[in-house]
């Protein structure tokens, strides 16, 4: 199972439109609010790496109101 981890910086007015389509998203496993750098966590997981690249360069760089996207690949 690969797993990915994506950090976002968002405009607030529009974070919880962010966050709703961010859990229709393919590959996506759980959208957190959190308090720090950044403003939300999402949590993609699939058995198929080429689904979570897609998810996080089509279905959420497509997104409006994101202004910083960084995207952590997690390898065992």
């Amino acid at each position: 199972m690969n797993e990915a981890y994506v950090l976002l910086n968002v405009d607030y007015k529009l974070q919880k439109n962010i966050v709703d389509q961010a859990k229709k998203a393919p590959a996506v496993k759980s959208v957190r609010t959190v308090y720090g750098i950044y403003d939300v966590l999402i949590v993609l997981e699939s058995d198929n790496m080429q689904e979570i690249k897609n998810t996080i360069d089509v279905h959420l760089h497509n997104i409006d109101g994101i202004n910083n996207l960084t995207s952590l690949i997690s390898v065992t």
